[in-house]
């Protein structure tokens, strides 16, 4: 075929559209071998990786030759493969990073179904794959040194928006229980990043952002880390912006065959911090954890 002829994809969601003619061979579409038909598919399948990583990398990942992802990218239409990932980039950060997720998965027909016998299982295996991915590259000095931020800071301030906000509202919640001075940061309040500007050396940020990646989170962290403040990232890439802020960062893996991002990591992630922290603070931790309790009793909160 005379790819020349073949207008590239101007989007994600067009090259998925593509990818799923090949597929069904349509004509007009480009011919591609079975190999390069896996390989398209697994890189559509992980677009957050594919628009982070080197060509390189993404060859080691997919056992192919780097020529391979050249080829493929000029089969679609593209001059080379830096075109070709910068229409992951540009996904990484717009507007339609869930839709085009969503679409994906339905074109390509990996949204988890019921298997004979009823036991919906493919979620669930994905979910476990990335608690296991999650242990096994968790760097333990790393946790070790988040932890003890958090027990010796002089304040604690925990930053996580939309749809970080549950496992920022359960880590600040928690902390609280354990130490003195910890502030949930939450845009909904009317907080902005005017509260940074009261940080210093002796205080410490948890920033919590998935891609794709809530600026105000991104910002205010970055405001943060420029008062002095120490960071703490808890992302789902390590070359994440958020990352990119600190030498401190958690990752938790949200892989899989679902809409939106997978946080079962992320939860585990906050429990290991949160044991820790509460290992190091000992008998203070718990002479805290008695006071709320003995708040909550006397003023009958249920």
């Amino acid at each position: 075929m005379d790819t020349k002829a073949l207008e590239p994809p101007v989007s994600l969601a067009e090259l998925q559209a593509l990818a799923a003619r090949i597929a069904r061979q349509d004509q007009g579409a480009p011919r591609l071998s079975a190999r390069a038909q896996t390989v398209l598919k697994a890189l559509l399948a992980s677009p957050e990786r594919v628009g982070l990583s080197t060509i390189s990398q993404l060859a080691e990942q997919h056992a192919v030759n780097p020529s391979s992802l050249t080829r493929l990218s000029r089969a679609l239409g593209f001059s080379g493969f830096k075109t070709f990932q910068a229409l992951f980039r540009e996904d990484l950060s717009g507007a339609t990073y869930y839709s085009t997720r969503a679409e994906r998965l339905l074109d390509f027909g990996e949204t988890p179904t019921l298997r004979p016998g009823g036991a919906q299982r493919a979620l669930w295996e994905q979910e476990m794959a990335n608690l296991s991915a999650a242990v096994e590259g968790l760097d333990d000095a790393m946790l070790e040194r988040a932890a003890a931020g958090l027990a010796t800071a002089r304040r604690v301030q925990v930053i996580g928006l939309r749809a970080s906000f549950g496992a920022a509202h359960y880590l600040a919640y928690y902390l609280d229980y354990l130490r003195d001075d910890v502030h949930l940061i939450a845009g909904e309040a009317g907080v902005g990043v005017e509260r940074a500007l009261t940080l210093d050396s002796d205080d410490l940020v948890v920033g919590i952002a998935f891609r794709p990646e809530t600026r105000t989170s991104v910002d205010y962290c970055r405001l943060a880390v420029e008062q002095g403040a120490r960071l703490v990232a808890l992302t789902n890439h390590p070359r994440s912006q958020l990352a990119g802020l600190t030498d401190c960062r958690l990752v938790a893996p949200a892989e899989g065959p679902f809409f939106f991002n997978p946080m079962s990591s992320l939860f585990l992630l906050v429990e290991l911090l949160l044991s820790r922290v509460a290992v190091r603070l000992g008998e203070h931790a718990v002479a805290s954890i008695r006071r709320r309790e003995a708040l909550i009793a006397r003023l009958g909160v249920e």
